[in-house]
Order: structure tokens, then C-alpha cells, then sequence
């Protein structure tokens, strides 16, 4: 009877510690946590997409927290779902790199999609590069330029470089030696 209580004494002694570390290191999560991120977390929860958009970059990169992709991308993905464009950007480069994710070129080409429409210079030259080469969706050579120029036009110099080899090649265009060399001018 004696050496049951020792071994129940004993267990309880055991649970008790392993309690007391798990709090520990619990409560160092938080402590290593800056304020300004606790603050920003706080805000973020309240729907504001700008402040969810750097939350992910802030774990994306690993600035003072320690670097966790599934962290970011629950932060890009809160931020796009209020149409941030910056954070549709950003996850259409995870999924098309597969960073903390399986590549998923269609859902790349989604994201994508959506920013380019707003504008985003590089999310248009990533499409630009979808439909040249027929990434998760079929190849499309005008598309292609279409996407292109739009980047060109805000001075992606990757889409111009793009774009002059398509006037160079005659690539859903017709061939035109001095586009061409505009376009090199422009994106060197």
C-alpha cells in the first residue's frame, strides 16, 4: 500500500513539473513576441488588411520572430480576402515557389490574376509569363504581351525586356526590330 502512494505521490510530482515547464515555455512565446507585434496582432484581428499584409511579411522574413511561413501565409491570406493587392500578390509567389506550400501553379496564376487587374506591375509581369510559357493555364502568346505592356508601362524592366523579345521574335506581334530595341533601351 506504502509503495502505491510513493508511485502516485511520485506521478503527481512528475505531471506537476512538466506543468510548470510547459507554462514556462508558454509564457516565453509571448515574452520573446515584441509589443509592437502583440499591438499589431491586435489590430490585425479587427479586419485591418494593411497591418495583416506586414504581419505576413513580418514572418515571411523572420523579423524579430522567428521565421514561420504558416504564420505569413495566414496573414497574406486574411489581408487578400480583403482584396489587398500587395498580399494577392505575395501569395500568388508562394504558390507559384511552393514556399510553406505545395506549388500550385493554378492558385499562383489566381492570385496573380487578381492583382495584375489592379495594377500590380509584378503580378502582371508574372502573367505576362504564365500565358508565354502556358503555366496552369494554356499558353496565350497575345495574352502574353497584353500582360506584358501593362508591366512595361510602370517601368518592370523584366516585362520590358520580355516584351522586346516578343517584337524581336514576331511573337503575337508583328516583327518589329525597333520596338525591339526600344524596349531593350528601356529595360537595361
Amino acid at each position: 500500500m506504502s509503495n502505491v502512494k510513493i508511485c502516485d505521490y511520485f506521478n503527481c510530482a512528475l505531471i506537476f513539473i512538466f506543468l510548470l515547464f510547459s507554462l514556462q515555455l508558454y509564457s516565453q512565446n509571448n515574452e520573446n513576441t515584441p509589443e509592437y507585434i502583440l499591438n499589431m496582432k491586435e489590430i490585425a484581428e479587427k479586419g485591418n488588411s494593411d497591418v495583416q499584409y506586414n504581419l505576413g511579411l513580418i514572418y515571411s522574413n523572420g523579423e524579430d520572430v522567428e521565421k514561420d511561413l504558416k504564420e505569413a501565409i495566414y496573414w497574406f491570406k486574411k489581408s487578400a480576402s480583403l482584396k489587398n493587392v500587395l498580399a494577392e500578390y505575395k501569395l500568388g509567389y508562394i504558390y507559384d515557389n511552393g514556399l510553406g506550400v505545395q506549388k500550385d501553379s493554378k492558385k499562383a496564376y489566381e492570385y496573380y490574376l487578381s492583382a495584375g487587374r489592379k495594377g500590380n506591375a509584378d503580378a502582371q509581369y508574372n502573367l505576362g509569363i504564365f500565358y508565354r510559357l502556358g503555366i496552369g493555364i494554356n499558353q496565350d502568346f497575345q495574352e502574353s504581351l497584353n500582360w506584358y505592356k501593362l508591366a512595361s508601362k510602370q517601368g518592370h524592366t523584366a516585362a520590358q525586356n520580355n516584351l522586346s523579345l516578343l517584337y524581336e521574335e514576331g511573337i503575337a506581334t508583328r516583327q518589329d526590330i525597333l520596338d525591339a530595341i526600344k524596349f531593350y533601351r528601356c529595360g537595361n
